[in-house]
């Protein structure tokens, strides 16, 4: 096997180690109502990639304060700030569902460099703000080489601190009540309470490679699965009053958007900090 230089090749590239730890506080939310075939297209056609009928999107708003890769030769440690939007699809070799995110705005280059072109994930350099009650993130675009800012996610919710959990345990039974008052059925609420006792427990990911003769083909593409050690997580609090709103919400596949024209609803949502080691992940399926 044929070593791997990185770029430029007199020193390697920050983010080609095998294991980046990352200390976040995040703020995780499950939002109701997006439409069943739209959230069926934006997921790749694969038997081992099934998203699961009903239950809600994940929104995690991710302040990063520590981030360091065993690659670094310069031992840098970064902070920036993420916010995903993920499907819940069925867990591969578990009952515990996973996560499958569709896109990862972040507002540090070299954070998003090392996750898209090492790690695979669809990770898109943005203006990402996170304040203490109120987030939104903001993507430039140069159509005809004119400059566009557009507003593609804003989210709000009461700052005050919720119900704490002094246990993960007793922060499933805290969501899971408040998902039940939001009229949710019993099977979505044992799927979410899975979700609750690690919210990024299990990630499945496609990593692709274009072909360059072709770009618009994948010369190789693998279903990983990345499953991170998570360290000192702390206590969870109930987040009340959040809300979403996705104003250029794209056309993610046959045409469909997730809200044709409804507010996304919040089942529930809850902060928490955690620390995490992420490997570069396990390979499910090469094609």
């Amino acid at each position: 096997m044929a070593a791997f230089y990185g770029l430029p090749a007199f020193k390697r590239m920050y983010g080609f180690g095998d294991t980046a730890t990352l200390r976040t506080k995040s703020l995780v939310a499950f939002i109701g109502g997006a439409d069943a075939r739209a959230v069926a297209g934006a997921v790749p056609p694969h038997r081992m990639l099934q998203p699961i009928a009903r239950a809600p999107l994940v929104v995690m708003q991710s302040d990063f304060t520590s981030a360091t890769d065993n690659g670094d030769p310069d031992e840098n440690e970064y902070r920036y700030h993420e916010i995903m939007l993920a499907v819940i699809v069925a867990g591969v070799g578990t009952p515990v569902p996973a996560l499958f995110p569709l896109v990862l705005f972040v507002d540090e280059p070299t954070a998003m460099l090392s996750g898209r072109e090492f790690y695979g994930f669809p990770k898109v350099p943005a203006d990402v703000a996170l304040e203490r009650n109120r987030a939104h993130v903001r993507y430039t675009s140069f159509p005809r080489g004119e400059r566009r800012v557009t507003e593609v996610l804003r989210s709000s919710w009461d700052p005050e601190p919720g119900i704490l959990s002094r246990a993960l345990s007793s922060a499933v039974d805290l969501v899971s009540s408040a998902v039940r008052a939001a009229g949710v059925d019993d099977d979505t609420i044992d799927l979410l309470s899975g979700l609750v006792l690690a919210p990024a427990g299990q990630i499945l990911n496609v990593r692709q490679l274009p072909d360059l003769r072709n770009p618009r083909r994948a010369e190789l593409s693998q279903l990983t699965r990345f499953s991170p050690r998570l360290l000192d997580p702390s206590v969870a609090a109930l987040v009340s009053g959040y809300t979403l709103e996705l104003p250029e919400e794209p056309v993610w596949s046959l045409g469909r958007r997730f809200f044709r024209g409804e507010s996304p609803k919040t089942l529930a949502a809850f902060d928490w900090s955690v620390t995490m080691k992420v490997t570069t992940g396990e390979v499910l399926d090469s094609w």
